[in-house]
């Protein structure tokens, strides 16, 4: 095989490779993830420290989870330079999932975040001047940064604000949508399903509502980026697809199974592509034979997508005086799903102990 083709092959799986890492690892590693037993005389505080929230005066203590935070970068429409105004740089976060691993139920659901929610943003000082908080949609927290690391601290710290600064995103990892197609080309294509209503036909022929369609890596590109954005509100729909692809792309990947040398070479080989908050990689891949042995344990739960009319609604350009939409939550409907997902009274757990 010619040395560009084993190159293109190592980036491919490598970037497979960091999709399983946050989709599973966090149930597979029993080792680094279950807590020692608490002495009988620490349990109390034990205990303090995990009743971590207070909704509208009840007291709650944290599920039993691990949260990963995955988000898809996209430049600026026919922009080519790596930073532009203000010194920001150009990757917005196009699609953002959360991936909530319930150790407890043994279960893995998804909460696809609206890139347009209307949110606070934090604003570092180092290379904006004094550091403040600004409100604007939740894809732009990525552009204040390097574009890598710092960036997805910076989105992290936005999406820890959309959840009421309550709920820690664990780790993250940021990928540029582009690596989409060596995936999904890599897999041999995508599978997907078109909603009963969902006629895509203009983009292409088969596409037709109700159709089963096999992606290849092109057209998977064209799957989860296209929105009419002459109309107010089209990302809802955008959402829905990607979530729909993500969701298959992720138990495609299950089905592989890879050398401990070659997943190596494979993550040494994708870091052009992503930007991660892991600092012990070699920790982490020492455990990656066992992972993918047990991969396939947890059930995947259903897919929670941010869009009006559940959980928001669309602010128009016209209304919200900006050139682009804005979604604004719903805070009683988008609070509890948060303390459904994440939480439990701590009145119940009380009565467990009895």
């Amino acid at each position: 095989m010619p040395k560009e083709s084993i190159t293109t092959a190592a980036k491919v799986v490598g970037v497979i490779l960091i999709f399983c890492i946050f989709g599973v690892s966090i149930l597979l590693l029993d080792r680094m993830l279950t807590p020692e037993k608490t002495p009988a005389e620490t349990f109390e505080a034990a205990r303090q420290k995990l009743m971590s929230a207070e909704f509208d005066g009840v007291k709650y203590m944290r599920n039993n989870v691990e949260t990963y935070m995955i988000a898809g970068l996209d430049k600026y429409e026919n922009d080519a330079t790596e930073f532009n105004y203000g010194g920001r740089n150009n990757n917005q976060a196009d699609f953002i999932v959360l991936l909530i691993v319930n150790k407890s139920t043994r279960r893995i659901d998804f909460i696809n975040l609206n890139r347009d929610t209307y949110t606070t943003v934090d604003v570092p000082a180092d290379k904006y001047g004094t550091p403040k908080k600004v409100k604007e949609q939740l894809c732009l927290a990525h552009t204040y940064g390097d574009g890598k690391k710092e960036s997805g601290e910076n989105l992290r710290n936005a999406v820890n604000h959309l959840l009421y600064d309550k709920v820690r995103i664990d780790h993250f990892l940021t990928m540029k949508m582009d690596a989409v197609k060596a995936i999904t080309d890599f897999l041999g294509g995508v599978t997907v399903t078109l909603n009963e209503k969902e006629d895509l036909a203009s983009i292409d022929p088969s596409w037709t509502a109700g159709a089963t369609i096999t992606l290849s890596g092109d057209n998977a590109l064209k799957f989860i980026r296209y929105r009419d954005t002459l109309v107010d509100g089209s990302n809802a729909d955008r959402i829905d697809r990607q979530s729909r692809f993500l969701k298959s792309l992720l138990k495609a990947v299950g089905d592989k199974k890879w050398s401990r040398k070659y997943l190596w070479d494979a993550y040494e080989a994708v870091g052009e592509y992503t930007a991660t908050d892991y600092s012990n990689i070699d920790e982490l891949l020492a455990d990656l034979e066992t992972m993918f042995e047990a991969f396939g344990r947890y059930e995947y739960g259903d897919v929670v997508n941010i869009v009006p009319d559940k959980y928001g609604r669309y602010e128009t350009r016209e209304t919200y005086g900006k050139d682009a939409d804005a979604f604004m939550i719903d805070d009683e409907s988008f609070k509890e799903l948060v303390v459904k997902t994440f939480f439990r009274p701590l009145e119940e757990t009380n009565k467990e102990k009895e």
